[in-house]
């Protein structure tokens, strides 16, 4: 029975993608989608034909949509949004059906939620995200790596991309890649996917850092499906951490020369994110050697392998010690 429940534990995540298993994190909400019945989830008040549509949020849609969706277990490679498109090489402008509020990528950039309103009563079932233009032709969109094609990438959904995307393997834009110029300067353009100006590279307070937004929901911009179970199937993100580990925190941060930052919620209460541990910046890019740490090392670790796990557990007999490599 304890081997069947450590099974379970391990492999819930993929279950519950495979047999659509609704999220907890959502329980409790109301799913205004393809019933036609729930209008003032979304709106002020209930649309009418050619009239304007009254968004929640002061009209902000993105903010609408992850009201709900900003803490559902996504598949890994769903798309950022609030960033402005910028064509070049590798990115073109979409047509005009896929529209860019301000020039910024949107939830409705690539989500129609008009098309639940189409008479098809097929259509939940074939498009149940309102994708623009589906279907699409069965393509492949994304790669891995040069030489393993991932299957998942394989899907038709993935046709949308290309209204964007250049089809090719360098589709995984990563910003954590060139942020240094050759010559040695920064690369101000992709400091601005998470910065809203070019932050004071010495700086070790978090309101110097010039976040856009929440510390918290940058990585998961990107890196959505990657909060949950993590690392060792644990989740840590979100966590509130007892005074005990925060005192342990501290004593860490003074004894190894790190930051380990929270993000504070609602109420002010700080929870560990995904930079509390991992470093986003190439070595150079940060001038202060407390906030350097972790830059280009394995899994952009602040603290190199167990280490880290031991910067806010502590340590016991029989365990390595604090800052050992794993």
């Amino acid at each position: 029975m304890r081997g069947l429940v450590i099974l379970l534990v391990i492999f819930y995540p993929f279950l519950s993608l495979a047999l659509k298993i609704p999220d907890p994190e959502l329980a409790g909400k109301t799913n205004p989608h393809w019933t036609g019945r729930s209008c003032l989830e979304c709106h002020e008040k209930k649309p009418v034909k050619g009239k304007p549509a009254d968004i929640k949020f002061g009209g902000d849609i993105d903010r609408m949509c992850m009201s709900c969706h900003k803490t559902r277990q996504l598949v890994a490679g769903e798309h950022a949004v609030g960033i402005t498109l910028k064509e070049g090489a590798h990115i073109r402008k979409p047509p005009s059906d896929f529209p860019l509020p301000n020039g910024r990528i949107s939830c409705i950039t690539c989500h129609d939620a008009r098309l639940q309103e189409a008479a098809n009563k097929t259509a939940n079932s074939a498009n149940p995200s309102f994708l623009r233009r589906y279907p699409y032709e069965m393509v492949k969109t994304f790669e891995w790596a040069k030489s393993e094609m991932d299957e998942r990438y394989q899907q038709d959904r993935y046709g949308i991309c290309l209204f964007c995307h250049v089809q090719g393997a360098v589709l995984q834009f990563s910003p954590h890649k060139n942020q240094i110029k050759p010559n040695g300067e920064i690369n101000a353009e992709l400091c601005l996917m998470c910065h809203t100006e070019v932050p004071d590279r010495e700086a070790i307070d978090r309101k110097d850092w010039k976040i856009i937004g929440r510390l918290q929901d940058q990585c998961k911009n990107c890196h959505m499906g990657k909060t949950r179970y993590h690392p060792i199937r644990v989740t840590h993100y979100g966590n509130n951490p007892p005074q005990k580990i925060r005192n342990q925190i501290k004593s860490a941060e003074r004894k190894l020369g790190v930051l380990i930052p929270y993000d504070n919620d609602a109420k002010g209460e700080g929870r560990l994110v995904c930079p509390s541990c991992h470093n986003p910046h190439q070595r150079g890019v940060q001038k202060n050697p407390v906030t350097a740490k972790g830059a280009d090392v394995h899994q952009k670790l602040k603290v190199e392998g167990f280490g880290m796990c031991l910067a806010c557990h502590g340590t016991s007999p029989g365990m390595p010690q604090m800052g050992a490599p794993f």
